[in-house]
């Protein structure tokens, strides 16, 4: 392992096309940005069974920089572990293939963790969606006296965009899910799995990337419509969530007196 690698840039590919050359153009101004703050990069594509157009627009970049690794895994969650594991970085940024990265989201992620003690995963402020959909999602830290950590029964409060060490998401890698009939939000089943243990989930202020969100055929629409489940985990045990809710009207509570 690389250890001058600040920070990897992880980006599993599969059937974007040409789809990904706006998300590579946007990896690319951010990882420029992070450098001119002294901070060393590195990109590797996880290319996932991908079809042909996929294969000729990353053809591009061979013998440049870019790290390539090709799998059949089929399985989102999958090829963002081999990647996690492949990198060089003492942290790990995750971008899909189809999404964008906002200029400062590399140096303000890891300007965050290296600021704040402890372990953490830390999301953009504010996601803008697009394409099917035109909105603007404001995420929220799961100590936000805003944040009811009940509502991860029914909803995901994070996507799965993130920066985080790499030795914590070494810990916590993704779980199967399209290989898997039944099971699926791989992302809300590790983000449920790690706040379980205790791990936070942070925003970082001022950040924004952009996801797409498409009219047809994504991994998210075909696992809603097949019905598929997050996956059992420590979260949804009636103690520890029940603990966990305790812990958040407490520190509402809290934050409540102190700024009274």
């Amino acid at each position: 392992m690389n250890m001058n690698i600040d920070i990897s840039i992880v980006i599993p590919a599969h059937h974007e096309g040409r789809l990904a050359h706006p998300t590579m153009m946007s990896v690319f101004r951010s990882a420029a940005y992070a450098g001119e703050k002294g901070i060393k990069t590195e990109i590797l594509v996880v290319m996932d069974a991908p079809d042909e157009k996929t294969r000729a627009y990353f053809s591009r970049y061979e013998n440049t920089e870019i790290l390539f690794e090709t799998v059949a895994f089929r399985d989102l969650g999958l090829t963002r572990n081999f990647g996690v594991a492949q990198a060089s970085g003492r942290y790990v940024t995750l971008l899909d293939a189809d999404n964008l990265f906002g200029k400062n989201w590399i140096a303000d992620s890891l300007a965050y963790l290296e600021s704040h003690p402890g372990d953490m995963i830390v999301h953009p402020e504010y996601h803008l969606v697009f394409e099917a959909e035109n909105l603007i999602w404001q995420q929220m830290s799961s100590d936000d006296p805003r944040c009811d950590i009940g509502n991860l029964m029914e909803n995901n409060y994070w996507d799965a965009n993130c920066t985080a060490k790499r030795k914590l998401m070494m810990k916590y890698p993704y779980e199967t899910t399209t290989a898997t009939p039944g099971f699926g939000f791989e992302d809300w089943h590790f983000n449920c799995k790690t706040l379980a243990d205790g791990i936070p989930h942070r925003i970082v202020p001022e950040t924004v990337n952009f996801l797409r969100k498409k009219r047809a055929g994504s991994l998210l629409a075909q696992s809603l419509q097949t019905h598929r489940i997050v996956r059992p985990n420590p979260l949804f045990d009636p103690d520890v969530l029940a603990s966990m809710m305790e812990k958040s009207r407490e520190d509402f509570k809290e934050n409540r007196s102190t700024n009274d």
